[in-house]
């Protein structure tokens, strides 16, 4: 049962920025980027630590130290690569939806002068 809850744990940590950043997508003034890093800081540090914590056994020694102490760091490291892939797409959609031509500025008047 303890292996089960901690892959469970291990599953949520690895899926969190996702959801959140999901989230974010869809309902950007409910979930304001301070939000989005603290809930994936801290629950994403949560769900670390219990993992570690059921993991650990009589000779396995004293693993859930590291995540106790560093597994916010851990969290904040899986965090970075999917907050860049949230930003390409944001960047591409915010572009796709410009006419050709409009990507740097509003249009230049062309014409007689």
């Amino acid at each position: 049962m303890k292996d089960l809850l901690a892959l469970f744990c291990a599953g949520g940590f690895l899926l969190l920025p996702l959801m959140v950043l999901v989230l974010r997508a869809f309902y950007p003034r409910w979930m304001p980027w301070w939000v989005v890093w603290l809930v994936t800081v801290g629950v994403g540090w949560a769900l670390a630590l219990v993992s570690a914590m059921l993991r650990e056994g009589p000779d396995t020694g004293a693993g859930h130290v590291g995540a106790l102490f560093f597994g916010w760091a851990l969290a904040l490291l899986w965090f970075l690569p999917w907050w860049l892939v949230y930003g390409a797409v944001h960047l591409f959609r915010r572009r796709k939806g410009r006419p050709p031509g409009h990507e740097d500025g509003p249009l230049e008047k062309t014409g007689d002068r």
